[in-house]
C-alpha cells in the first residue's frame, strides 16, 4: 500500500473517538502521549505496541531536539516513512512474533543521548498515534522531592495499605510492594518496598516509576514519577515516589522498572484514590 493510503488510513483511525477505537476481531487502537526520561540511557526503552495493518503515527513536540530515527541495518519488515521535522510513520509488512522485541533509536546528534524505543506486538492492543514530549518543569518539584525525603525518613505510615499491592514481578516472584499512598489534592505520595531474595543475588535495583492515566478524551498519558530512595537495609529497600495527576484524569496505574526490563503496570488499590 501506498503511503498516500496508509495516510488516509491513519486520518480515519484518528479521527474516531479514542474509547470507541476496538476493531471486532482486532486489537483495541490507542492513541498515547509518553514523556521522554531525564536520561534514557539509564532506563528500559518505551514500548510501543505496533501491528501489521495498522499505520503508527509517532511525533516528537517541540523542545525535542530534531532526530533521526534509526531501524536495525537489516530490519525488512518496518518502514518508516517521514512526514515531516519530529513526524514519522511506522508500516508493519508482517506482525512480529510473539515475544520479538525490535529497536528503535532516535539521535538527537552529538552530546545528547538517544531515546530508546522497544516494538512489539501484542494482539490486544496496538498504537496508532504515540506523542513524545519532554518534561515540564515545575515550582513543585523541589517541594514535592523535599516532603518525599522527610516521609522516606520517618517510620512506616498509619496511612499503610491493609494489603499491600504486588506492582513489579520477576520470574514469577514479587519483588516490590506499594505499601501506602497519600494523596494532596492531586498530588500523590506512595512508598513501594523491594524486598531482598535472600538468595545471596544482589538487590533488584527500581530505577524508575511509570505513571500512566486514561485523560477525558480516552487516550492515555504516560511519564515517570519522581523518584527518591532509602538506603539498602537487612531486609530490603524503601522508596518514596510522587506525581502530580493532570485534570480529569482517571485510572491512575504505575509500573516499576529493574535496570534491563519495564515493569507492568498495575492500578494503585481503590480504596485509597481520589474520589
Amino acid at each position: 500500500m501506498r503511503s498516500g493510503s496508509w495516510l488516509l488510513c491513519l486520518s480515519l483511525l484518528l479521527s474516531t473517538p479514542a474509547a470507541a477505537r476496538q476493531p471486532s476481531g482486532g486489537p483495541s487502537l490507542r492513541q498515547r502521549t509518553l514523556v521522554a526520561p531525564a536520561r534514557p540511557g539509564e532506563v528500559p526503552p518505551l514500548v510501543l505496541h505496533v501491528a501489521a495493518g495498522v499505520p503508527t503515527l509517532l511525533q516528537l513536540e517541540a523542545p525535542l531536539p530534531p532526530s533521526t530515527l534509526r531501524l536495525p541495518v537489516d530490519e525488512a519488515r518496518i518502514r518508516l516513512v517521514a512526514l515531516g521535522p519530529g513526524s514519522w510513520l511506522l508500516l508493519l509488512a508482517t506482525s512480529l512474533p510473539e515475544g520479538e522485541q525490535v529497536p528503535l533509536t532516535l539521535e538527537a546528534g552529538p552530546g545528547m543521548e538517544p531515546l530508546r524505543f522497544t516494538l512489539v506486538t501484542r494482539p490486544e492492543v496496538a498504537d496508532v498515534r504515540v506523542r513524545v514530549v519532554r518534561a515540564g518543569a515545575s515550582t513543585e518539584d523541589a517541594a514535592a522531592e523535599s516532603l518525599a525525603l522527610h516521609l522516606l525518613a520517618t517510620p512506616p505510615s498509619r496511612v499503610a495499605l491493609d494489603s499491600p499491592r504486588a506492582v513489579a514481578l520477576d520470574e514469577g516472584s514479587i519483588r516490590a510492594r506499594v505499601e501506602s499512598v497519600l494523596w494532596m489534592d492531586r498530588r500523590f505520595f506512595s512508598t513501594a518496598f523491594v524486598r531482598d531474595s535472600q538468595k545471596r543475588a544482589p538487590l533488584w535495583r527500581l530505577v524508575q516509576v511509570r505513571l500512566r492515566v486514561t485523560l477525558a478524551d480516552g487516550s492515555l498519558q504516560e511519564w515517570p514519577a519522581r523518584l527518591v530512595s532509602g538506603a539498602p537495609g537487612a531486609r530490603g529497600q524503601r522508596y518514596i515516589f510522587t506525581g502530580l495527576l493532570p485534570e480529569s484524569a482517571t485510572h491512575l496505574e504505575v509500573a516499576m522498572d529493574g535496570e534491563d526490563t519495564p515493569g507492568g503496570f498495575r492500578p494503585l488499590p481503590e480504596q485509597e484514590l481520589q474520589p
